[in-house]
């Protein structure tokens, strides 16, 4: 189909019916990529064939460039003819003018719990499809594909089809959310009546939510706890982006259970990022502030990520 030379072609064909001819109809037959069945399009049919028992026909197709676009794989032309007998008998004959080679690529997408992905956008070369099933019917080949879903990290990668069709199995990772979450502030355990942060009352030592409790200081030591529904804290750095990476971290990682702050007298902290599991959650907690202060109490701040 890439060649202009061969994109028209004549057809001379013999219709023959022993009651007579009574009608004669042509299609178009359009098979494209990712459909189940062809696109039928009925075409002009000769004239002057009524009655006769024989009736030749040169046929010719009309065919431009964009016959050949939008993920063509086949064009066929059926030629049906109708006798004029009691019972109108038909026949057909189809030839297949253009044609494709192709193998089929089947994506198969799932998340990290192993549930079907059905609505992510699979790009495969120029060709794009926005829903299950992901089947393309390609020529061989080589074929970079890149698989999107909203709230899931991006996948690229690389098909090569060689006259066998190919398929492949693709997790996506949840993405954590993209922004942190709201300061979070502990005051230190006996001073949740009046130790202030941005001159609110704390009210709390610990937050549930990301399983840290302010629990102990002195002149050299800042050090939270981990809360009674935690799992506990692993230490990482600040690149982990998915869900995946989150829960990989942990399992690989050294599971502590108390963590001794840096802080300074009156302003911030050096960051720290831990994944923290509290229940069956994984959380990225990034300790954002620590202070100790006679008027305004000892507080450490979190934030949040999952």
């Amino acid at each position: 189909m890439d060649n202009e030379d061969t994109w028209n072609q004549t057809l001379n064909i013999t219709f023959e019916a022993e009651a007579g001819i009574k009608e004669i109809k042509i299609w178009k037959n359009i098979y494209r990529n990712g459909q189940a069945g062809p696109t039928a399009e009925l075409m002009e049919a000769p004239e002057g064939y009524e009655g006769l028992t024989s009736f030749d026909y040169t046929f010719a197709t009309e065919h431009s460039l964009d016959d050949f676009t939008g993920g063509i794989l086949k064009i066929t032309y059926e030629f049906e003819v109708t006798d004029d007998s009691e019972d109108m008998q038909t026949t057909s004959r189809e030839y297949a003018f253009f044609v494709w080679e192709t193998n089929s690529v089947t994506f198969k997408i799932t998340d990290g719990e192993e549930n079907a992905i059905e609505d992510a956008k699979v790009t495969l070369g120029e060709e794009v499809k926005t829903a299950a099933p992901y089947v393309f019917f390609v020529v061989d080949g080589t074929y970079e594909y890149t698989i999107e879903k909203e709230g899931f990290q991006t996948i690229t990668g690389e098909v090569v089809v060689d006259g066998e069709d190919v398929e492949k199995n693709i997790t996506l990772s949840a993405n954590l959310l993209s922004d942190w979450s709201e300061d979070i502030p502990l005051a230190l355990d006996g001073q949740t009546g009046w130790a202030t942060y941005n001159g609110t009352v704390i009210g709390t030592y610990k937050n549930e939510t990301i399983g840290f409790a302010f629990t102990y200081t002195d002149e050299g030591i800042v050090r939270v706890t981990k809360t009674d529904n935690a799992s506990g804290w692993v230490l990482v750095n600040e690149e982990l982006t998915t869900t995946d990476a989150l829960v990989d971290a942990y399992n690989n990682g050294t599971v502590i259970s108390s963590y001794d702050l840096p802080y300074d007298q009156h302003k911030a902290y050096e960051l720290r990022y831990f994944v923290s599991k509290v229940g069956d959650d994984y959380l990225l907690v990034k300790y954002v502030a620590g202070h100790r202060d006679t008027t305004t109490g000892n507080v450490v701040v979190f934030q949040y990520k999952n």
